[in-house]
């Protein structure tokens, strides 16, 4: 089934394409996932909600890229659920990330929900032009640490690099989307 007709299928509320979006997309949304949880427990419920937040999402979304669409509802949940699981604790690796991220994007905070960045244009706009002057490789360091949450250690791993080679390349790339804000007047 292509994903125009899954889309086509949730806008008619034929509920057999969970089915399909589940068995397409299942490994795709729960790595996303495990990446932001520690809990498998969590994981699973997640995959649920996953699902359920398409359900109610489509329509009235119209997403022109299910893959992306996807990931982005899992992204969500995942963080939702590590603030809920961790609201007053401090030091797994989602907290290391955003630290990390912190000097490059305004007012980041726990308490800052991830639908105020997404739905910025002026950090949408910012973040198009960041990501064409990364070269491909930095890019998909990039999107793999700070959008499925992936640790420098199996970023690493996965591109035969050595852990300080991924976290250099990640300061660099922070500095230069912080410069890119600046510029675009979206970080002051």
């Amino acid at each position: 089934m292509t994903d125009r007709e899954i889309i086509t299928y949730l806008f008619e509320r034929r509920e057999y394409v969970l089915t399909e979006i589940a068995s397409k997309y299942s490994r795709l949304y729960t790595s996303i996932l495990r990446e932001a949880l520690n809990d498998e427990r969590d994981v699973e419920e997640c995959a649920n909600d996953v699902l359920m937040a398409l359900w109610n999402s489509i329509p009235p979304n119209d997403p022109r890229d299910l893959t992306s669409y996807i990931c982005s509802v899992a992204r969500r949940i995942g963080i939702d659920r590590y603030r809920y699981n961790t609201r007053d604790k401090r030091g797994n690796g989602y907290t290391v990330m955003l630290s990390e991220l912190e000097e490059s994007l305004p007012d980041l905070s726990p308490d800052v929900s991830v639908e105020a960045y997404e739905d910025n244009e002026a950090i949408k706009r910012a973040l198009e032009i960041f990501m064409k002057t990364l070269d491909t490789e930095t890019r998909v360091l990039f999107i793999r640490r700070y959008f499925y949450f992936e640790s420098i250690a199996s970023l690493a791993d996965r591109f035969n690099m050595k852990e300080n080679n991924v976290a250099v390349r990640l300061l660099r790339a922070r500095k230069k989307l912080k410069k890119i804000l600046e510029k675009e007047g979206v970080y002051v």
